[in-house]
């Protein structure tokens, strides 16, 4: 609570007004104009109820320790007026008892000299400071010179640390008395790491001199040090995977140049911020390689390490990189979908079952069970005085019929009957007859004709579930592994793509070209509409997607933890978002009408024009392929049939000749 604070504020100024009165007086006044125009930095840009203001005080003497606690006392009490909102370094608040406290953002270092300010460049570190927050430096006791203040900000440049401030009194300050030395005027000073003709070299700057200038309130403290950089070149960190980014060009003297709609973006960045885009690749196509502190790889290594200053090419957030790098503003959001092959094509034999639903194959299937049981239970009867042959001659016909169950076989192949039945029941059963023969010959061999002309295809898989029991494997990008954590029984049929340029791409092409593979691939859809605009329309591989996606893929710019690219680069990557370019740069790399809706109706379309402009063509050998198999199986089963006749009747006469 913002009361909570303020009480701690004015219990840590009475305190320090205690140690006031407790030691010694000081052999000289206190530093009043240091503190005015400190105090105005605070007031202007430190106040604000969302953000603690943390004070680090060092000192290398006795004396000097006091003189900052005499400055500090005059901040807190005079200046601040208990507006300000800070945390004394060791004195522990609740969210640091936690380890739950963020970096700091706000920061005020009161030193006695640039020796004891060292001491606190050390424990400048990622995890405790916000290096791109605002920092404000004071040198309360001995006069600094220009070089001191290169020293500063060469060690503030180490770390990136742009947004500061540094106050101090200058060498050739010829003020006699002490007094006089202590009220004398005071400069403050920033740096630009990046200025004309020097790119990467802090060039310090002098904002103010305090009592001398008189514009006061006209001046930016803090200006933006990242909104020009004059032409230097800034690393990035780059790989080919489109339509995300395409290089091309580049060899071991030149960087390639960035293509796709991210380039795009990276194009639009460049001339805004005036910067040379100098692209590094990953080694050995590592690609976005594993994000870990010890053994990262590829373009988190690069990143980690700060051998780029960003890197972009189809970048995710996740708790492994947000806990190595900074992440900037989200510009594209995409899903990850599963890519299915386009289904197998039917074999010449399945063709022969295409004409019927399953469940019209299951109601023939079950008649004929029904007329082989009748004639098995005829078969079986007893014989008690010609009842049996009453029977028979009532169900299957007149006794001429020597084998009914071969007859039923001849009717449901649609062959004619040999004779005549005779009798009433007979009559009714030959009615039945012809109507399924009528049935199979119409209907079944009219919708044949039509099969076996067309060329189709098994359903492709459309869900999860239908891959999973498939048994397909997944090929993804090593990254991605992380998407299948939380569905262990998946992770055995992982695969990786190879390290090739390209690897989604490449996969993509393979898939098109291998389309009866048991294989599935994880990508964006993004990937799928480029390939589909490449080789869909010419080479008819167009890839096909599952209804269900894997998760919801938002894409940024990855920095290293300490970069101070982020504000400017965020707030055009704003701009650019607000305005619609990302989506309209995204829609010129691919086509994205790959549903299921557009796959069916141009499959039927297909259909009905070849049969409204072809007609009726000849039937080929390669259409009837699978009813010359069916053919050649029931010659083969006759003729093992006739062979084991033959052998049953020469194992009978034997067995008669022995007998």
């Amino acid at each position: 609570m913002w009361w909570r604070r303020r009480v701690q504020l004015l219990i840590a100024a009475l305190g320090f007004h205690c140690c006031c009165w407790a030691r010694p007086p000081l052999p000289t006044q206190p530093l009043v104009n240091l503190a005015d125009i400190v105090g105005v930095v605070l007031h202007t840009h430190f106040r604000t109820p969302f953000a603690t203001t943390l004070v680090t005080v060092r000192s290398a003497t006795q004396r000097g320790a006091w003189l900052q606690q005499d400055l500090l006392e005059r901040l807190l009490v005079r200046h601040g007026q208990g507006q300000l909102v800070v945390q004394l370094e060791g004195v522990p608040s609740p969210a640091q008892l936690l380890h739950r406290h963020p970096p700091w953002s706000r920061t005020l270092l009161l030193a006695e000299s640039y020796d004891a300010l060292r001491t606190v460049f050390g424990q400048l570190t990622p995890d405790r400071f916000d290096f791109t927050g605002r920092y404000l430096i004071a040198l309360s006791e001995a006069p600094a010179s220009l070089a001191t203040v290169d020293r500063i900000f060469h060690e503030l440049w180490l770390r990136q640390i742009v947004n500061v401030v540094v106050a101090l009194r200058p060498l050739d300050d010829d003020h006699s008395s002490a007094a006089a030395a202590a009220a004398g005027p005071v400069q403050l000073w920033t740096y630009f790491p990046f200025s004309p003709g020097l790119c990467r070299i802090p060039k310090p700057h002098l904002l103010f001199t305090w009592p001398n200038d008189t514009l006061l309130y006209g001046v930016d403290f803090y200006p933006r040090k990242s909104d020009q950089f004059h032409g230097c070149p800034l690393r990035v960190g780059s790989f080919e995977t489109r339509p995300f980014t395409i290089l091309a060009g580049g060899d071991g003297a030149t960087p390639p140049a960035v293509g796709g709609f991210e380039g795009d973006l990276l194009h639009s960045l460049s001339a805004r911020l005036n910067f040379r885009e100098d692209v590094r690749v990953p080694p050995r196509d590592q690609q976005w390689g594993e994000a870990a502190f010890e053994n990262s790889t590829g373009l988190m290594r690069m990143l980690y390490t700060e051998e780029v200053d960003f890197g972009l090419s189809c970048l995710g957030v996740s708790v492994e990189r947000s806990a190595m790098l900074k992440a900037g503003k989200v510009h594209f959001t995409t899903d990850l979908v599963v890519v299915v092959p386009p289904g197998k094509p039917y074999t010449a034999f399945e063709k022969l079952f295409q004409p019927f639903q399953p469940p019209v194959w299951l109601a023939v299937g079950f008649c004929t069970g029904v007329g082989f049981g009748v004639l098995a239970t005829l078969r079986l009867l007893p014989l008690d005085g010609g009842r049996r042959a009453t029977v028979r001659r009532y169900v299957a016909g007149d006794a001429r019929l020597q084998a009914p169950a071969l007859n039923l076989v001849r009717v449901l192949l649609s062959s004619p009957l040999p004779f005549t039945p005779t009798g009433t029941f007979p009559r009714t059963l030959l009615a039945q007859w012809m109507l399924v023969s009528l049935l199979l010959s119409l209907l079944y061999q009219g919708s044949l004709f039509q099969y076996l002309q067309r060329a189709s295809t098994h359903p492709p898989m459309r869900t999860l579930a239908e891959i999973d029991r498939a048994g397909a494997l997944y090929h993804i990008a090593s990254s991605a592994r992380r998407f299948f954590l939380p569905y262990p029984q998946r992770l055995p049929r992982l695969r990786y793509f190879p390290p090739v340029p390209d690897s989604i791409a490449a996969w993509l092409r393979w898939m098109g070209s291998h389309p009866g593979e048991p294989h599935v691939a994880m990508c964006t859809r993004d990937h799928v509409a480029y390939h589909n605009a490449q080789h869909g329309r010419t080479d008819g591989r167009q890839l096909l997607i599952a209804r269900e996606s894997m998760a919801l893929y938002a894409i940024t710019i990855l920095y290293p933890k300490r970069s101070m690219l982020t504000a400017s680069f965020d707030q055009h990557i704003e701009r650019i978002d607000s305005s619609g370019l990302l989506k309209y740069w995204s829609a010129r790399y691919g086509d994205y009408h790959f549903g299921e809706s557009r796959a069916s109706s141009s499959s039927s379309t297909t259909d009905q024009r070849a049969t409204a402009t072809a007609g009726p063509r000849p039937v080929s050998v390669e259409q009837l392929a699978g009813a010359l198999q069916l053919l050649l199986g029931m010659l083969l089963a006759a003729t093992l049939l006739f062979l084991a006749e033959l052998g049953w009747a020469r194992h009978t006469r034997r067995w008669r000749h022995n007998c």
